[in-house]
């Protein structure tokens, strides 16, 4: 009897352990300050200084100013960006 409970509760705990290992491998994953990663490969935002938008680095309009490199929205977004700081 003891022996047929024993193996029961075996059988029970191997398939939890199964269960469990299917539910997480179905789950998305997180990296470790908790936030959820897909499988598309990430890109750095920049912030655009006229609008203060943030954009995908390779959607950026890049200007370079004063020997810096300035990320913008828009072309637009930069000819206005120019024509503030000359005033």
């Amino acid at each position: 009897m003891f022996f047929r409970v024993l193996v029961f509760l075996i059988l029970v705990f191997l398939l939890y352990r199964i269960i469990k290992s299917i539910r997480q491998n179905k789950a998305p994953k997180s990296d470790s300050s908790g936030v959820f990663s897909s499988s598309a490969s990430r890109e750095d935002l920049v912030e655009d200084p006229s609008c203060h938008r943030y954009i995908p680095m390779s959607q950026a309009y890049e200007a370079e100013i004063s020997g810096a490199t300035n990320y913008f929205c828009s072309k637009q977004c930069y000819e206005k960006y120019i024509l503030e700081k000359n005033r």
